[in-house]
């Protein structure tokens, strides 16, 4: 029974990511987000609870990328649509006509871009299963660090404390570069730390995840989910700080 128990955990995660389809659909973007976080906390905790109880398997590896794809690829594909059709690009209606029933799709065909993030989660997933690195860094953004970005971008977006810059976020332009840069980064080679890397205790990995910890601390009391787009770009630049020290020694 035992080792059935991480994969109800996935499957959980998988179903917080159906839930947040939804609500994104339907511009609650909020709950959306929430739902993501608990989806990524399940991702989190089921490779843990495996390991614990000593039950992994190939199945588990793989319901677990498949549940990823969900929650951390589909999801904010569907945010980032909706955000498309915020910007006001055109919505062009088809008809297609088949056994004497016209069929309509109505589609913004601009807005198609987003959903290059589930695409390139799905790549970085499949790279990721068959990687032999022994490396506990990342290679490229892990996609529960891009799904919170664009998951939580609307929240920023819509936050009064941040127009000077969300007025350029609603631009269809910007949001296309800031769509294809993120798929590139999840499926570079680009070294990020990871929370997993400091088991050792040594200070030149600690020092990284605690100046995060530090940083997003406040972030988040007074910006609250708003915040996390910005957490997520400190990362990236802590990581890059990180991988030009260790270039010069």
């Amino acid at each position: 029974m035992l080792k059935y128990i991480p994969n109800f955990i996935t499957s959980a995660n998988l179903i917080c990511g159906c839930i947040a389809c939804v609500l994104a659909t339907l511009n609650q973007f909020d709950a959306a987000f929430l739902m993501v976080l608990v989806g990524i906390f399940f991702d989190l905790f089921d490779g843990l609870l495996a390991r614990l109880l000593n039950v992994t398997s190939k199945l588990g590896l793989q319901l677990d990328s498949l549940a990823d794809l969900i929650t951390s690829g589909f999801v904010p594909g569907i945010v980032v649509y909706q955000l498309f059709l915020r910007s006001g690009v055109i919505v062009s209606h088809f008809k297609l006509n088949l056994f004497n029933q016209d069929v309509i799709f109505s589609i913004a065909p601009i807005a198609l871009i987003a959903f290059l993030i589930p695409l390139g989660a799905a790549f970085r997933l499949a790279k990721f299963n068959i990687r032999e690195s022994k490396s506990s860094d990342f290679f490229g953004l892990p996609t529960p660090a891009n799904s919170i970005f664009f998951c939580s971008l609307p929240l920023f977006i819509d936050n009064s404390s941040f127009l000077f810059i969300s007025n350029y976020l609603k631009s269809a332009y910007v949001l296309i570069f800031i769509t294809v840069f993120f798929v590139f980064l999840m499926n570079s080679n680009w070294r990020l730390f990871s929370f997993k890397n400091n088991l050792n205790l040594k200070f030149d990995t600690l020092i990284y995840p605690i100046l995060l910890l530090f940083l997003s601390t406040p972030l988040l009391y007074y910006y609250s989910a708003a915040a996390f787009p910005i957490i997520i770009v400190i990362y990236l630049l802590l990581s890059a700080t990180r991988n030009w020290i260790l270039f010069q020694t």
